[in-house]
């Protein structure tokens, strides 16, 4: 889930549907596989399709993959949920936007296989074979705008992020682009939930000072 910086007033005017989310998680994948195409052309000796065929057998990657992103996003929830963690998603676009949304769980499906998808096929396809995991983990943590230093809230949040992308990283790398996206489908799915669940505004709301 990519973040983009907005004012507050535009941010409490946003009420995404699941079809207007849908749409944008289409629009970018399709702008993710061109460039890995791109990428895939010019950089690579073996097409895009070969990764699909590489690594463990579907259903073990499939399975890693889907237990490693619960780990993940029930890492992410337990210190989003306590301080100095708590409330640092509401600095965060994407999250304010997503809790005044009212998706159903076929939106949710939807939009975390397109996002994972998408974005795994690029980065950790594409990208990490030619630059290496922990520069492309930098890199995609960056492009999501995780990286603020407003607290140590907001830092623990950034390193978690950055460990999250090197685990997608290592999936790939060990067992498979299958692992990778079902990690990251996963986590995506279950942050969507959890995000959804936490409707309140003092839910929200920042412990402590320094945010």
């Amino acid at each position: 889930m990519q973040n983009q910086p907005d004012s507050p007033e535009d941010i409490e005017s946003l009420n995404l549907s699941g079809r207007d989310l849908l749409g944008m998680s289409l629009a970018s994948m399709v702008i993710y596989l061109s460039i890995a195409t791109l990428l895939f052309y010019f950089f690579h000796e073996q097409g895009l399709f070969a990764i699909f065929f590489e690594g463990d057998a579907w259903w073990q990657q499939l399975a890693l993959g889907t237990g490693a992103g619960l780990g993940a996003a029930l890492v992410i929830i337990y210190f989003s949920s306590r301080a100095p963690m708590k409330g640092v998603l509401n600095d965060f676009t994407i999250f304010r936007v997503i809790s005044k949304s009212n998706f159903s769980s076929t939106d949710r499906l939807q939009i975390s296989f397109f996002a994972g998808a998408g974005e795994e096929i690029l980065f950790r396809g594409a990208i990490q074979p030619l630059i290496g995991i922990w520069l492309t983990s930098i890199i995609f943590v960056a492009i999501h705008g995780y990286f603020k230093f407003k607290s140590v809230g907001h830092i623990l949040f950034g390193v978690l992020l950055f460990g999250l992308s090197m685990m997608l990283g290592y999936l790939f790398e060990y067992s498979g682009i299958y692992a990778a996206i079902a990690a990251h489908a996963v986590y995506d799915l279950v942050l969507l939930w959890w995000v959804q669940e936490k409707k309140s505004p003092e839910d929200f709301e920042v412990e402590g000072d320094g945010v």
